[in-house]
Parts: C-alpha cells; structure tokens; sequence
C-alpha cells in the first residue's frame, strides 16, 4: 500500500486525477482532461498507468476508482 501511495504522491498529475475520481466519481476522459486542465493525450497516459497499478477501472468509457483505489485516495487524504 506504501509503494501505492509513494507511486500517485510523486506525481501530481497522478494525485490530481485519482482525487478528482474519488470526489466526482466516474467520468469520461474529456471531462477529466478539462477539469485537471491536462490535454487530452497527457490524462490519457495518466490513467493508463493508474490502471496498470489496479488503481483505476474503465467501464463503458469512464474511469472511475477500484478498490485499491478508493483505499489508496482515502489514505492519501489523510496525509494531507
């Protein structure tokens, strides 16, 4: 879970979406393009590497967070 954690804080795009989904919910990736103000082809790579870790799912087109992911925002929260 450390490593998790260490592996969306180093990064603050990482930290940007993974909050934005855990206080929005599921969204489709224009929406989180716009409201973390990335261009498209950036939050796109960001949630392919959120996924790879288990932290993010897509369903349908939307992202939205797994179980480790609601786990790993949750602890992150408290950090800050």
């Amino acid at each position: 879970m450390e490593e998790l954690i260490g592996f969306v804080s180093g990064n603050d795009k990482r930290d940007k979406i993974l909050g934005l989904l855990g206080s929005q919910g599921p969204l489709d990736e224009k929406l989180i393009s716009k409201r973390t103000r990335m261009v498209p082809r950036m939050a796109l790579k960001i949630l392919d590497e959120l996924m790879e870790k288990g932290l993010v799912e897509e369903k349908e087109s939307l992202f939205s967070l797994t179980e480790k992911g609601i786990e790993v925002e949750n602890k992150m929260k408290g950090l800050k």
